[in-house]
């Protein structure tokens, strides 16, 4: 029988694992917080955010339809840390504010050869992301923390450059853009009268190579 009519040698064929990581820039976005308490008091109420660079680590499973046409499932982490609000930085007023996005995609990816090893692909995804909430405040010499997680309509597009190393391996460097509907989180604390926090952030786009 011969490697060609072998159905496990066309599996393996067809299936790939791709790792990836690198920058991720958050946009600029509005964010609102709303408490029911003013002990402590909020650092602010709604603005612009400015974000700090962040990161992004991905892996994909992904399954070759044939030599153009591939579909995967995606998922990873993105950090991303806020900077400025309104132009104050969080650290001058003792806060931080830092997203840990998980990204669960459905993508399909269309490869186009160029010359020799070398090949383009683009890709576009849709699903869900998990995204995590670290909040940290000092008031009156104490620091409080905590957080909140949420889960929300995400979705993404994507464009990379292929080099072939061999048959089974090759390395790329790609740009993704990756934005969900407006993510919220909410928290209960206690600071001697028991608080209600909640955060919406509106317009989250992130640009990744």
């Amino acid at each position: 029988q011969s490697r060609t009519a072998d159905p496990e040698f066309f599996l393996a064929r067809r299936l790939y694992v791709h790792v990836d990581g690198g920058l991720a820039y958050q946009q600029d976005a509005t964010l609102e917080e709303t408490i029911s308490s003013s002990s402590p008091p909020p650092i602010f109420t709604s603005g612009t955010v400015t974000y700090q660079p962040g990161v992004r680590g991905n892996v994909a499973l992904g399954y070759n339809i044939n030599r153009s046409w591939a579909a995967e499932f995606d998922t990873g982490v993105i950090w991303n840390s806020i900077d400025n609000f309104d132009g104050t930085s969080l650290n001058s007023v003792g806060a931080s504010f830092d997203t840990y996005t998980i990204p669960l995609l459905a993508n399909i990816v269309y490869r186009i050869p160029i010359k020799g090893p070398w090949a383009a692909y683009l890709g576009a995804g849709a699903g869900g992301a998990a995204s995590i909430l670290s909040y940290s405040q000092t008031y009156l010499g104490t620091r409080y923390s905590w957080g909140g997680s949420s889960f929300v309509f995400g979705y993404q597009a994507k464009a990379g450059l292929q080099y072939k190393l061999s048959r089974n391996a090759a390395l790329d460097v790609a740009y993704e853009f990756f934005g969900t509907t407006d993510p919220s989180w909410s928290s209960t604390q206690s600071f001697g009268t028991p608080a209600d926090y909640q955060f919406k952030e509106k317009g989250f786009y992130t640009h990744s190579l």
